[in-house]
């Protein structure tokens, strides 16, 4: 097992199994790491008068409201002190008493609630702010009339540039009267700009709008193949369009980049941080756009607000070695804000693109005949060989699987690495998105013990789902994410956003898990459902973005739950969401956010 990762005896049906009532049962080390027997009894004492132990001025205390301590449902507490990064006290309000001091900064609650820090299972740092601050972006327009004129205006107030980048355009956008989407196409951008490279990415990354010098430089013609696990849409004579599918994307993607400064990249991911501590996210599943060195840096500054770990991609032709010292190399990173220690790699692509890969084939409408399958990027002998080489490393792999077909692979992969490599405990081994999934799989997937780190803002009908009903029909498409299943057959599920495919607000996010509906003013009166029987509790969705996360990451020792001996990463919310309208948990006030004890966002 890599000695980089944290150490942990505990396998993950013991730390926590969620039931279909919502309850949990939680399994306590008698001492967690950072977290002595001195602490609790400093805690137990203190807080019935005693005289035994230690007293603890605490720097931040809470009192007024619930603390959701998320050892199980039913743990509340009154009040809650913090000294310095770590929990002192959890426990009723009298007790609080022995905790505050005059350089104490108490927090009247006034009836809300505090809960861990949310935590994504799924994210890219610093997400679009790169683009919005310096490339085209496109996240403000919907329609193909405003696209064309926000890249002719940068286009126009760039002209030193030599290439052109931006994301991030919907699909939807271009769709026919008729019902067909052929996708974007480079004729509108080579009226813009012919004679320097446009590459723009749809809102999944998965795809790519480019012009013609583009398609040049990547030696794309009408004679070029699609490449395994890509798609050159052509036209009817057989000529490329200029929109490009995962693979295809891939390709022109390493060929026409946007150079930016490490100043630049650090304003990103300032702004970055700002959005996350507005939404109280104080932990990530970072799947990193930008160097590991930026968040080091700004963890040695003090300045670091996400606790993360963070992952390279491993992509196919990647010898399985330089892939394990690769993941090895980023450990000299390692610290109590930074962990390694895990790989990504991709399965398949997505539904709306054609290229997730299905068990079932494909509509017409995905524009590649009646026997479509989908296709992977990996040769499915160098996937598994490659699942079995990280494994055998040590490496936690977290896969990239949207189709039921993906999910099927990726599962067969596990089992063979641990065929290969005999058992072990706490392997950890996670899927995202697990957007289709057939139910035989869905007992593989808990008898794995393999986690999914699932999207909830994708579980109604928005529309993209709209999309993937005229690629795979709407019964395939109403059927996805049967969460509630997952959770009743003993599955581990974290919450994810995929940020910046759709936003990285765990609050929305919750609530879409418990209404399946959308959580915006105007569609949650309406019904947007989407399999509406496999809603959740929002307990269980507040146990995925937070204390599953955490399990995730190794970092159940210290974050996840609210324990005296645990880093202080809390949101302070205005209300209690557990017991409030299902409907106005996303109205819900972020009143503090706090990171390693530190108030980093005040609402």
């Amino acid at each position: 097992m890599d000695t980089n990762q944290p150490s942990n005896t505990l396998s993950r049906r013991k730390f926590v199994k969620i039931g279909a009532t919502g309850a949990a049962t939680l399994f306590i080390l008698p001492a967690l790491s950072g977290c002595g027997s001195e602490n609790g009894e400093a805690q137990t004492d203190e807080a019935e008068g005693g005289a035994g132990a230690q007293q603890k001025t605490a720097t931040l205390a809470f009192r007024g409201g619930t603390i959701q301590t998320m050892t199980s449902e039913n743990d509340v507490a009154e009040a809650l002190a913090v000294d310095g990064n770590e929990i002192v006290y959890v426990g009723d309000e009298a007790g609080l008493e022995a905790f505050v001091g005059s350089g104490t900064k108490v927090i009247d609650l006034e009836g809300g609630m505090v809960v861990p820090g949310f935590m994504d299972g799924h994210i890219h740092a610093p997400g679009d702010w790169v683009t919005k601050l310096y490339d085209i972006y496109l996240g403000d327009a919907t329609t193909v009339d405003e696209y064309v004129k926000i890249i002719s205006d940068f286009v126009a107030a760039h002209p030193e540039r030599e290439a052109y980048t931006g994301n991030p355009f919907m699909v939807n956008a271009f769709q026919l009267e008729d019902g067909s989407n052929p996708g974007p196409n480079k004729k509108l951008l080579d009226e813009i700009c012919p004679d320097k490279p446009i590459l723009l990415l749809d809102v999944s990354h998965h795809s790519a709008w480019v012009n013609s010098k583009a398609l040049e430089m990547a030696n794309i013609t009408r004679d070029t193949p699609d490449p395994l696990g890509g798609i050159i849409t052509r036209d009817e004579d057989g000529e490329p369009t200029g929109y490009l599918i995962d693979g295809a994307a891939t390709e022109v993607s390493a060929l026409v980049v946007s150079e930016h400064t490490d100043e630049e990249y650090e304003q990103a991911i300032a702004k970055y941080q700002e959005d996350a501590s507005r939404f109280g996210l104080t932990g990530i599943t970072n799947l990193s756009a930008v160097d590991a060195r930026f968040f080091s840096e700004l963890e040695k500054a003090g300045e670091l607000n996400l606790r993360m770990r963070i992952l390279p991609t491993i992509i196919p032709g990647t010898d399985p070695s330089e892939a394990v010292k690769t993941v090895k190399g980023l450990a000299r990173y390692d610290s109590e804000m930074i962990s390694t220690g895990t790989a990504k790699m991709f399965s398949d692509g997505v539904t709306e693109g054609g290229s997730a890969v299905m068990l079932e084939p494909y509509n017409e409408a995905a524009g590649k005949g009646s026997d479509w399958y989908g296709e992977s990027e990996w040769d499915q002998q160098e996937f598994d060989a490659m699942v079995a080489a990280l494994d055998k490393a040590g490496v936690q792999v977290h896969v990239h699987a949207i189709g039921d077909g993906a999910v099927r692979n990726t599962l067969n992969a596990f089992e063979n690495a641990i065929k290969e490599n005999g058992e072990r405990a706490d392997r950890r081994y996670t899927m995202t998105h697990v957007c289709a999934v057939a139910d035989e799989d869905i007992k593989r997937i808990a008898d794995l013990e393999v986690i999914s780190a699932l999207q909830f803002l994708w579980m109604y009908r928005d529309p993209l789902c709209e999309l993937e009903i005229a690629y795979i029909g709407e019964e395939r498409a109403m059927a996805m994410y049967p969460v509630k299943n997952m959770l009743e057959a003993g599955c581990i599920v974290s919450g994810a956003s995929d940020g910046p495919v759709t936003p990285f607000a765990p609050l929305e996010e919750i609530e879409v898990a418990v209404t399946r509906n959308s959580p915006y003013p105007g569609e949650e009166d309406t019904d947007m459902h989407r399999w509406p029987e496999q809603a959740i509790t929002p307990y269980q969705a507040l146990e995925a973005y937070t204390k599953n996360v955490a399990f995730e990451n190794f970092m159940e020792d210290l974050v996840g739950t609210i324990e005296v001996g645990k880093k202080a990463d809390l949101a302070v919310l205005d209300q209690n969401i557990l017991t409030c309208d299902p409907k106005k948990i996303s109205d819900s006030t972020v009143r503090y956010t706090i990171s390693d004890g530190r108030i980093v966002h005040e609402g």
